[in-house]
């Protein structure tokens, strides 16, 4: 008989351990899901903005050439300031951005830069409850880059 509550107990312990297994890596899998379906790309792949901010083409503009790509992204929607720097903060650097600084008064200014790109966000308070964000995304002058580099050698 004690052999038999012996087994019972470790193929429970087994069995729950396999559970919650089973249950966090379900877990791990909605984060992720959940992480991608907030985000959606417009002019810039690699410059994801939340789902709750509303595209305004007729204040934006992007330029494009086969070597450079620029431009300027407007959108507004009803989104907590301080929320919308921390979603830039967490997701640019996802995607290959590296923060620089950031300037805080009556709006918010967030610099990031890549090799051969830099993104500036501009976030600040529209009209009534609602959040205006440009997104300036323009090409690195390198050599002006490489000179600085050879200075500080």
């Amino acid at each position: 008989m004690k052999k038999i509550c012996i087994i019972l107990c470790l193929a429970f312990f087994v069995l729950s351990g396999c559970a919650w297994f089973n249950k966090t890596t379900q877990d791990t899998k909605q984060t992720q899901k959940s992480e991608t379906v907030n985000q959606v790309f417009y002019g810039f792949p690699d410059v994801p903005v939340p789902k709750e901010l509303t595209y305004l083409s007729e204040k934006s503009f992007v330029f494009e050439t086969p070597n450079v790509k620029a431009g300027i992204m407007v959108f507004d929607g009803n989104v907590d300031m301080q929320s919308l720097e921390n979603y830039f903060r967490i997701y640019l650097p996802k995607n290959g951005w590296r923060f620089v600084n950031s300037y805080r008064y009556k709006d918010v200014i967030l610099n990031f830069v890549k090799e051969d790109k830099t993104c500036n966000i501009k976030m600040s308070k529209g009209t009534f409850i609602n959040t205006e964000v440009e997104i300036w995304v323009g090409p690195v002058d390198k050599t002006s880059v490489q000179k600085k580099e050879v200075e500080f050698k």
